[in-house]
């Protein structure tokens, strides 16, 4: 895949998921994606590499009992990477000590695209003593840990987003559409959507995936909900919908693959996260930001006339802004 920043770079990205393979990932030259420990572990391993994470070096009298034991890999070709990028997945310093004693020179990054606890292990103070560039999505983390803060981008892009955006027999015959794990409080947040769009007259798709384990649900929860769809089956569900419905979870002010759908398939976007005002694309045209959460309190002429109304397509032009290529570049700054 042509990407001309990857020309002079050779770049390891820790802490992706692997499995599902990301055949994505892997047409793009010079980008190798693992996760940084083993995977398909027995009950026993599983139980040895955790006790390794929170054992002192003095106590590993054996190798199952060092963290480093576990590593992936890339491990065994870290000294092959010129830009070393690490998502979230951090349990100590172990990983830093080890990618810098195999590669000091290379360019050590972290990259969090989730809400980070002062005092775990993903603190970023932990490591100031340490040649570790820090990034950040969320402008909450930005602002409290003083790190650099940079947009994530739409991961489907530009490959397998060509695959999906077909235009051809694609009828709009939804007002809205969403659909999301089912967490936190949106059993309750669709019950009083449904109500809401109902008495507006808006046609809507509001989907809940059905957790897997650990819980039971009324006849009526169970109406609200939809069994895993693939990517292609979701993608293909939003692009017959006018407006895509983002709702971000407590805590976090980055915003969500959603924004970016709307971005590259030209879809108008409601959410109740304002840090969208911040990127260069938002267009009121385009995004209507919920003030609260509560459907009760929101301007119905208001939003009718936002679903209703022609998107600007100036804006999508930003979408090129948004994809790995974009993404990797601000690393080698």
């Amino acid at each position: 895949m042509r990407c001309e920043v990857l020309k002079t770079h050779n770049v390891l990205i820790l802490g992706w998921p692997v499995r599902p393979k990301q055949e994505w990932v892997e047409k793009y030259v010079n980008v190798t994606a693992e996760r940084i420990y083993k995977e398909e572990l027995s009950w026993i391993d599983k139980r040895l590499m955790n006790l390794s994470f929170h054992t002192p070096k003095y106590l590993q009298l054996t190798k199952r009992l060092s963290p480093k034991y576990w590593y992936g890999n890339w491990s065994n070709h870290v000294a092959d990477y010129d830009t070393v990028i690490i998502l979230d997945e951090i349990r100590g310093r172990d990983i830093f000590e080890f990618i810098l004693e195999n590669n000091p020179k290379c360019n050590l990054c972290v990259f969090y695209d989730s809400p980070v606890k002062r005092g775990t292990t993903y603190d970023p103070s932990n490591y100031s003593d340490m040649p570790i560039k820090f990034y950040t999505c969320d402008s909450n983390v930005s602002e409290e840990y003083g790190i650099k803060f940079m947009p994530y981008f739409y991961i489907f892009s530009p490959i397998d987003y060509k695959k999906y955006d077909v235009q051809q027999g694609v009828t709009e015959d939804k007002d809205v559409f969403f659909l999301g794990e089912e967490k936190g409080n949106r059993l309750e947040q669709l019950k009083l959507l449904r109500c809401k769009f109902d008495e507006m007259g808006v046609k809507h798709d509001l989907r809940l995936v059905r957790k897997r384990h650990g819980r039971r649900y009324t006849r009526e929860e169970l109406s609200q909900l939809t069994d895993y769809l693939s990517y292609s089956e979701y993608i293909s569900s939003m692009r017959s919908s006018k407006v895509i419905l983002e709702l971000v979870s407590n805590g976090q002010t980055g915003i969500t693959q959603r924004a970016y759908e709307a971005l590259f398939y030209k879809k108008k976007l409601i959410t109740n996260n304002e840090e969208i005002k911040r990127y260069e694309f938002y267009c009121p045209d385009n995004v209507f930001v919920i003030k609260t959460d509560d459907p009760l309190l929101w301007d119905d002429d208001e939003l009718n006339c936002f679903i209703k109304t022609p998107t600007n397509d100036t804006y999508f032009a930003f979408k090129n802004n948004y994809t790995l290529c974009a993404w990797l570049r601000r690393f080698f700054k």
